[in-house]
């Protein structure tokens, strides 16, 4: 058996149900997520925690001439630029890097030898083999599992959590923040009916499209988006202040 790479976690071969049955759709939101349908996905490897701003800001520090095209320095973004150097904000260092594009978390793994998970690989690591609803089981989000709306409202972007906190809220692999915190990029284009066509084994989602799949909801968004199965999109290029993400292998 392989050995785990620090910090990371490895998820067995095997089947997994992928996405879920919208019964109401005004409440639990889009039908992207159906049918259910089985995949069997390899072994792979896939990062305990989010990517920290301390971890990011060495890459961006490495790669100055591309750097602009990896994050945006705005407010609430939990690394600033000091005289050409960037840096996490102090107190921020193990909080999540944020406002990263796709590109920046596609160049940031592959320099450290890795890669993005697909959204696949995402999922099973989110949810396990047991069709939860959220990572930690079925019971709906409480503050003590996750960083969504209900605490922004009492903290504003303070709100944000470092990457190991809430132990409550792993996943059944012991992965951390697969609900919350901040949405991450996985390697897919989005599609909205690719479930219906998708491969049974190890999908790598459509070959192009417009947009990425990002997963997991983020401090700002209601419960629902906090579901397992929930797929969000964003164009590759985009800055949001609630984008992160971790790499897989």
């Amino acid at each position: 058996m392989p050995t785990e790479p620090e910090n990371m976690v490895r998820i067995p071969a095997g089947p997994f149900a992928m996405g879920t049955v919208i019964e109401n759709e005004r409440l639990w939101g889009d039908t992207d997520e159906e049918p259910v349908h089985e995949v069997f996905l390899s072994e792979y490897f896939i990062d305990r925690y989010e990517v920290t701003a301390q971890d990011f800001a060495v890459f961006l520090n490495a790669h100055p001439d591309e750097a602009g095209r990896y994050i945006q320095i705005r407010n609430a973004v939990t690394i600033e630029r000091v005289d050409g150097m960037y840096s996490p904000r102090p107190g921020l260092e193990k909080h999540p890097a944020n406002r990263v594009s796709w590109y920046g978390a596609d160049a940031f793994c592959r320099w450290r030898g890795q890669r993005l998970p697909t959204e696949a690989e995402w999922e099973k690591a989110a949810r396990g083999t047991d069709e939860r609803i959220f990572p930690w089981g079925n019971r709906f989000p409480h503050n003590d599992f996750v960083t969504f709306r209900r605490k922004f409202f009492e903290y504003g972007f303070d709100a944000m959590q470092p990457v190991d906190a809430l132990p409550g809220g792993q996943s059944p692999y012991g992965v951390y923040h697969m609900a919350g915190n901040v949405w991450e990029w996985v390697a897919d284009w989005y599609e909205d009916s690719y479930y219906e066509h998708s491969p049974a084994e190890d999908p790598q989602g459509p070959e192009t499209a417009i947009s990425k799949v990002l997963r997991g909801g983020n401090w700002y968004y209601k419960a629902y988006y906090m579901r397992t199965t929930y797929r969000f999109n964003e164009y590759p290029g985009a800055f949001k202040i609630w984008q992160g993400f971790r790499c897989a292998q």
